[in-house]
């Protein structure tokens, strides 16, 4: 997508809330090649989207080998809202 395609997604309204949530699935391959799917808390500081862990996490060694992430953010009641982020 270009820079444009994303920050009219972003402005969106319900992006705006999604974003505004503390909450995200993040998706990534784990050492043993296996998908893994982990909830972890997140702040969207307007620009970025920062996720804060331990420096023990048994995920980092994983995300050091293959930084490609993708984070859902999404509402509990039908239909749901989501918004996808690779």
């Amino acid at each position: 997508m270009k820079q444009h395609e994303i920050d009219e997604v972003l402005n969106r309204p319900y992006s705006k809330e999604l974003l505004a949530k503390d909450i995200t699935r993040m998706a990534f391959v784990a050492l043993d090649g296996t998908p893994r799917s982990i909830p972890i808390g997140f702040a969207w500081n307007g620009s970025q989207i920062v996720m804060c862990t331990s420096k023990n996490a048994r995920k980092l060694p994983a995300l050091r080998r293959n930084p490609a992430v993708a984070l859902t953010m999404d509402t509990e009641v039908h239909p749901p809202k989501v918004l996808l982020v690779r």
